[in-house]
């Protein structure tokens, strides 16, 4: 009965402090009501776009070259030089394409004459790809091995991207072939260039890689059996087409959130944090903590009336907050409209505990409350500018070799 006699006294105590500074436990409480309402108001401004059904793609042809690659007389380069059958692979690509998109070939002995050629070379410009064959080819007519191995390389700077994506600002930007990349740096909701048949950035298409493979892989078959293959291939038309993707509701305001929702968590309690260290320390400075463990009360107890005051007040808090996220005010929805309110309110208060016993560690290390404050200040600002640093619009510098 001491202990609870003991700890309702401490309670009693705390509250009173409180009391006598109404305006500041205002703020804490509506501080972060106020940033509730500021996402209800963007959630109000930002439309979202519904699309009910899937989307499907019709199929295209890699037979040739698209048409902004049409007409340019370009140069098909293949490696090693030293190989008829290589050579005649590579005619064949060009027959295949037309003369009119391809206008010569150009063997190399080795790739890195080739990249030579690319480096020094201004005729390179012209050049549109290269088809380099891993086999070593001990002489001229030495035929294709059973399982023939090859790649393309093609110019590190695409030739035919759109205009609108030349520019480093687009976070769409096609200025290389990322292949260091799995997924687009921003990815939006929906599918990746949702009105693009032939699948947009990186422009495999476009840029005339699916039909240069395409060509290629019908020569390799012509090489091996002439006249069955072409009779084979006079018969079979290959087109391709993107992966349908489901119905899927197009909401920026999503995306907005899921980066600035964790910064204005931090911000709403900050203020209270403040308290919180400013209340644990001044009590420190003026020796009343002191005081009350030389009266008999145990350091558990202090800490655990601390706690719980601040607890209710962010409950408070947490309850109201919970309200404004999940509340739909107007038909475009809450700002967490799939989300569950009990969740969301668990979620909460797990961060408001975190917060209370963050602001009490930091209070341990300091006997001024000015101190604490100050240091707590400067933690929140630098997380602050590092989430903000982290969100910024910037693209990444990557070495990546011509694909």
């Amino acid at each position: 009965m001491a202990i609870i006699r003991q700890f309702g006294l401490l309670l009693w105590k705390n509250y009173l402090q409180q009391k006598r500074q109404i305006l500041v436990t205002l703020v804490e409480i509506l501080l972060p009501m106020l940033f509730a309402g500021i996402l209800i108001a963007l959630r109000q401004k930002v439309p979202f776009k519904n699309y009910p059904n899937a989307t499907v793609y019709e199929s295209f042809a890699v037979n040739f070259l698209p048409p902004q690659l049409l007409y340019r007389q370009w140069q098909l380069a293949y490696v090693p030089g030293n190989s008829s059958v290589v050579r005649r692979v590579a005619e064949d690509v060009q027959h295949s394409l037309g003369p009119r998109a391809i206008g010569s070939v150009r063997g190399f002995e080795t790739e890195d004459l080739l990249e030579d050629y690319v480096k020094k070379d201004p005729l390179s410009g012209k050049l549109l790809a290269a088809v380099v064959f891993e086999h070593p080819f001990s002489h001229d007519e030495e035929p294709l091995p059973q399982q023939v191995r090859y790649h393309l390389r093609f110019s590190y700077s695409p030739k035919n991207a759109p205009a609108k994506e030349r520019s480093e600002l687009n976070p769409n930007n096609d200025l290389d072939w990322h292949t260091s990349s799995l997924y687009p740096l921003f990815q939006l909701p929906g599918p990746r260039e949702q009105y693009d048949k032939e699948g947009g950035t990186p422009g495999y298409f476009r840029e005339g890689f699916l039909a240069v493979q395409h060509a290629v892989d019908r020569a390799i078959m012509r090489s091996y059996n002439g006249p069955a293959a072409a009779a084979l291939l006079a018969r079979t038309r290959v087109v391709m087409s993107r992966f349908p993707y489901p119905a899927f509701i197009y909401d920026v305001f999503i995306l907005a959130i899921q980066n600035q929702l964790p910064l204005l968590l931090v911000l709403s309690f900050t203020y209270t944090s403040l308290n919180i260290v400013r209340a644990v320390v001044q009590e420190k400075e003026r020796k009343l903590k002191e005081y009350m463990r030389m009266m008999g009360l145990s350091n558990w107890l202090h800490w655990s009336a601390w706690f719980l005051m601040f607890f209710l007040f962010i409950s408070i808090s947490v309850f109201f907050v919970t309200v404004l996220l999940c509340i739909q005010v107007s038909p475009k929805g809450a700002v967490l409209a799939y989300s569950d309110p009990s969740l969301v309110f668990v979620f909460l208060i797990v961060f408001a505990v975190a917060t209370i016993n963050f602001s009490f560690m930091i209070s341990s290390f300091f006997s001024r409350g000015l101190g604490g404050v100050m240091i707590l200040i400067d933690s929140t600002d630098s997380y602050t500018r590092g989430f903000l640093g982290s969100s910024a619009f910037r693209l990444p510098h990557v070495e990546t070799p011509d694909a």
